[in-house]
C-alpha cells in the first residue's frame, strides 16, 4: 500500500480525470440547492447571503453615484441590515480600484450578477491553467479544487485573482512581459496576492514587467480617482484604521485564515510578536523568491514557488484564497512533463488540494492551525524540485 503512494501509481488520467468531474459535479448540485430563487443561502428578495452580498451593494452604490458608502461601516452596514440577521456585517476592504469591476455587476439583480461574477472568474481562471498545461485539463484541475468550490460558495473574488497572477506568468513565461505586467498590475485590486511579485520580477531581470505592472496600478488608481472621486480614495484610506483591527483581531476567525499570522495567534500569541513572527515568514518567503528567480531554473519551478510562497508573505489570507494553487500545481505539471521526480510528491499534491478548503473546519473544531499546510507543501515540493532540476530536465527530455 506504502508503494501505491510512494511511488504515485495512483495519479492516472483514467483515475483523476473522472474524479475532477464527479468533483465538479457534486460543486454544481450543491451550488444549485444553496442559492436557487428558494435556496437556503438565498433571501426571501432574491439576494445571496455571502461576501457577494458586499460586492453587489459597492457596484450598487457606484452605480448610484454614491461610491464612498462602501467605506462608511455604518451606512453599509444599513445596507446590509434588511437582508441579514441582526449582527452579520460584510465589510468591504478593496481598493476603490476593484470598484470599477464592481459596477457593471451593481446594474443587474444580485443572483445573476453572483453566476455572472463565478463563471466569468472560473471561465478565466480555467483559460489559464489550460494554457500552462496546454490541453483543457487545466480548465479540470482549479474547477475541482474545493478552494474553488469556497470560493464560489462564498461569492469571493479568488478565482479572479489567481487568474490575473496566472495570466501575469503565463505572459512573463512567453516573454511578453508588457503583457504580464498588464495583469499584475490589475492585481492590485487585492495587493496581498502580489507583494513578492516585484520582487522576483527584479530578481529574473524582468524590468519591462515590472515597470509595465507599476504603470498600469498606478494608471488604473488615477481612473479610478477620475471616476469614483477623491472622497472614495479618502473614505477608503480612513477606513484603514478599522481593516488594521479586523487584521489585528481576527474578525474573519483566526481558524479560518490561511496565514502565519493567524496561526500564530490561533495558537496563543499576542498581535505584536504574532506580527513579528510575521515579519520573519515574510522575509524568509522574500530570500526564498529572490534566490529562486535570481538562478537558471525552469520557468515552471519558479512561478510555483512564487505562488506558494506568496501565501508566507501576507498577514491576511483566507481558504478561498488557495484556489490559487490551482495554478502553482499546473506549473508544477508543465515542469516536470507530468513525471514524479521524488517518492510521494504526487501524493503530497493531492493532500494539499485536500486540504486547501477542510483545513478552516479542523481548524474550528480542533484549533490546530492548519490553513499553511496546504501552500507548504506546494511550495516544499517545488523547492524539492528545484533541487532536483537538473535531474528533471533530462527526465522530461527522455
Amino acid at each position: 500500500m506504502a508503494a501505491y503512494f510512494a511511488d504515485g501509481y495512483w495519479a492516472t488520467r483514467d483515475r483523476l480525470i473522472p474524479a475532477g468531474l464527479m468533483a465538479v459535479t457534486a460543486y454544481c448540485a450543491v451550488l444549485i440547492y444553496f442559492f436557487s430563487p428558494a435556496g437556503p443561502a438565498v433571501t426571501a428578495t432574491g439576494v445571496p447571503i455571502n461576501d457577494f452580498l458586499c460586492f453587489w451593494l459597492a457596484g450598487s452604490e457606484v452605480v448610484r453615484g454614491t461610491p464612498q458608502v462602501a467605506y462608511d461601516n455604518e451606512a453599509f452596514l444599513a445596507l446590509q441590515a434588511p437582508y441579514l440577521e441582526p449582527g452579520a456585517f460584510y465589510p468591504f476592504f478593496y481598493p476603490p480600484t476593484f470598484l470599477l469591476i464592481l459596477a457593471p455587476l451593481g446594474t443587474m439583480a444580485a443572483i445573476p450578477a453572483y453566476v455572472m461574477s463565478q463563471v466569468v472568474s472560473l471561465a478565466f481562471a480555467g483559460a489559464v491553467c489550460a494554457r500552462i498545461l496546454r490541453n483543457w485539463t487545466g480548465v479540470l484541475l482549479i474547477a475541482a479544487m474545493p478552494a474553488t468550490f469556497n470560493a464560489v460558495f462564498h461569492g469571493q473574488n479568488a478565482l479572479l485573482c489567481a487568474a490575473l497572477l496566472g495570466a501575469g506568468l503565463v505572459a512573463l513565461s512567453e516573454r511578453r512581459e508588457v503583457l504580464a505586467g498588464l495583469f499584475i498590475g490589475l492585481l492590485t485590486i487585492k495587493p496581498q496576492m502580489g507583494v513578492l511579485l516585484p520582487f522576483a520580477f527584479l530578481a529574473a531581470g524582468y524590468y519591462r514587467a515590472f515597470s509595465s505592472a507599476a504603470v498600469t496600478a498606478i494608471t488604473v488608481a488615477a481612473l479610478s480617482w477620475i471616476v469614483l472621486g477623491s472622497g472614495t480614495w479618502q473614505a477608503f484610506l480612513e477606513q484603514a484604521a478599522f481593516t488594521g483591527q479586523a487584521t489585528d483581531q481576527g474578525m474573519a476567525g483566526f481558524y479560518k485564515m490561511a496565514s502565519v499570522y493567524a496561526s500564530v495567534r490561533l495558537i496563543g500569541l499576542d498581535a505584536l510578536p504574532a506580527y513579528a513572527v510575521q515579519g520573519a515568514a515574510s522575509l524568509a518567503a522574500l530570500w526564498v523568491v529572490w534566490k529562486v528567480w535570481g538562478s537558471d531554473e525552469a520557468f515552471g519551478l519558479k512561478a510555483a514557488v512564487l505562488v506558494s510562497a506568496g501565501f508566507f508573505a501576507t498577514p491576511y489570507v483566507l481558504p478561498y484564497d488557495l484556489a490559487a494553487l490551482a495554478v502553482a500545481i499546473a506549473f508544477l505539471v508543465q515542469a516536470t512533463n507530468g513525471k514524479q521526480a521524488f517518492p510521494y510528491m504526487w501524493t503530497l499534491v493531492a493532500l494539499a488540494v485536500l486540504l486547501s478548503a477542510s483545513s478552516r473546519y479542523i481548524g474550528a473544531v480542533s484549533g490546530v492551525p492548519l490553513g499553511l499546510v496546504a501552500p507548504a507543501i506546494i511550495l516544499f515540493v517545488s523547492m524539492r524540485l528545484v533541487s532536483f532540476s537538473g535531474r528533471i530536465g533530462k527526465e522530461v527530455q527522455s
